[in-house]
């Protein structure tokens, strides 16, 4: 039995606390799917401690509707529904089809077909056919590099709306300069400074007020323009 490091162990009390999670079924099948496809596959699910948070945002804050950026399997987007008013309704996008297939299936297990819409395609492509304001926007598509869809995705989101960033967790390697994991892989030699830059730029952004949440890792952004 492989033993439990201090982090993982005080995830799994911290979630013990919530009781058990209805999508985990979701969760364990997107990191199955992952390793059978290899390194290419890209399904990688949110955290159940990160998926905890959000879903404490969308209550807090009434958002009735909702966009995500990379769907996977679902598990995210099921909280998102789960998580919204009984009116909400979720849009999220992925861009491989069989993905789309999977996710599809999950949905309509959970009885939120009526309230889930999957969207194939790339961001920067689906992104400009939406219309109308959204009350919270949750980009788990972006990683290491900041997107090309950000200027698009912030005019999607109402003022006083929310942006929740997943996949922050290489800016700790970034900045301390030492990492078990070579980022480059997903950006380029220079993702440390990518990374950095992309903070940066978003703290300064006129339309946003933003805060970094290093545990779970995630960018929690207020629309104030």
């Amino acid at each position: 039995m492989t033993q439990q490091s201090d982090s993982e162990r005080l995830s799994s009390f911290v979630l013990g606390l919530y009781g058990e999670d209805p999508y985990a079924h979701v969760y364990r099948a997107s990191e199955e799917h992952r390793e059978a496809h290899g390194s290419e596959c890209e399904v990688y699910p949110s955290s159940p401690l990160s998926m905890r948070l959000v879903s404490l945002l969308i209550r807090a804050t009434a958002a009735k509707r909702i966009l995500e950026i990379g769907c996977g399997l679902g598990y995210s987007a099921l909280h998102l529904a789960a998580a919204a008013d009984p009116d909400g309704s979720v849009d999220t996008i992925d861009r491989f089809p069989e993905h789309v297939s999977l996710a599809l299936e999950n949905v309509s297990a959970a009885g939120f077909s009526q309230r889930i819409r999957i969207l194939q395609g790339e961001g920067d492509n689906v992104l400009p056919t939406l219309s109308g304001s959204y009350d919270l926007v949750y980009d788990d598509g972006w990683f290491v590099q900041e997107p090309a869809y950000l200027e698009t995705m912030l005019d999607l989101i109402r003022p006083g709306g929310l942006l929740v960033m997943s996949n922050w967790f290489p800016l700790q390697d970034a900045v301390l300069g030492h990492s078990d994991v070579d980022w480059s892989g997903f950006s380029d030699p220079d993702w440390a400074d990518r990374i950095q830059a992309y903070a940066r730029k978003l703290a300064a952004h006129p339309q946003i007020s933003i805060s970094f949440v290093l545990r779970p890792w995630l960018g929690l952004a207020v629309k104030t323009a």
